[in-house]
């Protein structure tokens, strides 16, 4: 069976959004249900939920609907991990994490964790869906930093480990027949030693220089491989250092939302903050960062097109 693909269309993009809309709601709908109902009734609803998704999953599947049948398998997925979870907590077996989500050694919520790996590699082999291998990939991330650490610097440590080797996975993949499966193994690679290093580096002046390397190496990486997503995290984290040295520079906030999305830059300015200085330099900042962003492309596209063959006539 091949591997399902779903080239960038008006019909692939709203059946993402409503797929993915979908898995939100569903899991959304069942916390809803547990704090109305209770800890039983919401085992029943996440059951009935889960065979209704995989339900919908198979009739798509059957009917030629590949894409669709996907993310229906997605979302059965993770109604599956909500009705374990679900099924730990009326028995009793889950654990109050107040201080993080791998703090101590809990056998019942990691064995959740690998069910939910099992569960993600069976919709895969079975609808051959590659947004199955995030969930698959993410899963084993945390199921191992749970296993192997209870958090902290030893958790970021971990984290990045699992990200090295998960690349050198995906790199083995692209070289492979299922290549389109490499896509989200590198995403989830990216992120994972992406945010180990910004638990380590995120403080001082250094540490923000250092993720800025980090972001070209990111870019650098994304040019070596031919994974974009290499060069979006890369972006991201040069943007973030960006963010960091205009609020030292001009005291403007551009924490929180702005982080994210600094080229709404102009908006924050529409607050009224005390202390701020030379306001200009924040803007600029970012226009300067654009640039860098667009002499970085230019290069690498004249750079790919001197690598590429001659044309035969």
């Amino acid at each position: 069976m091949n591997v399902v693909r779903a080239p960038w269309t008006n019909a692939s993009f709203l059946l993402y959004l409503g797929g993915l809309t979908v898995l939100i709601s569903t899991i959304e709908l069942l916390g809803v249900l547990e704090a109305d109902y209770g800890q039983i009734a919401v085992v029943g609803w996440s059951l009935l939920a889960l065979g209704l998704l995989a339900a919908l999953a198979f009739l798509c599947k059957a009917t030629g609907r590949d894409v669709a049948a996907g993310l229906f398998a997605v979302s059965a997925v993770g109604a599956f991990a909500f009705f374990l979870f679900a099924l730990l907590d009326w028995f009793g077996w889950l654990p109050n994490l107040e201080g993080g989500p791998f703090e101590g050694f809990h056998v019942g919520p990691l064995l959740a964790e690998l069910l939910v790996v099992v569960a993600a590699l069976v919709a895969l082999r079975m609808f051959r869906f590659p947004l199955l291998v995030f969930v698959a990939a993410a899963v084993s991330w945390f199921f191992v930093t749970d296993l192997l650490s209870g958090g902290g610097d030893w958790g970021a440590t971990v984290t990045i480990t699992f990200g090295v080797v998960l690349l050198l996975i995906a790199i083995a993949v692209d070289a492979g027949p299922s290549s389109a499966y490499g896509l989200w193994l590198h995403v989830v690679a990216g992120l994972t030693i992406g945010g180990g290093l910004l638990w380590f580096w995120h403080t001082s002046n250094a540490d923000w220089i250092l993720i800025a390397v980090a972001g070209l190496v990111y870019i650098a990486v994304s040019d070596r491989l031919m994974r974009s997503s290499w060069a979006v995290l890369g972006a991201w984290g040069l943007l973030q250092a960006t963010s960091h040295f205009v609020e030292e520079w001009t005291n403007v906030p551009v924490s929180g939302d702005f982080i994210f999305f600094p080229f709404l830059f102009p908006f924050a300015l529409a607050g009224d903050y005390e202390d701020t200085k030379h306001e200009w330099l924040a803007p600029f900042s970012f226009a300067v960062l654009g640039l860098v962003f667009m002499a970085i492309g230019l290069f690498l596209a004249w750079r790919r097109r001197g690598l590429a063959p001659p044309a035969v006539a």
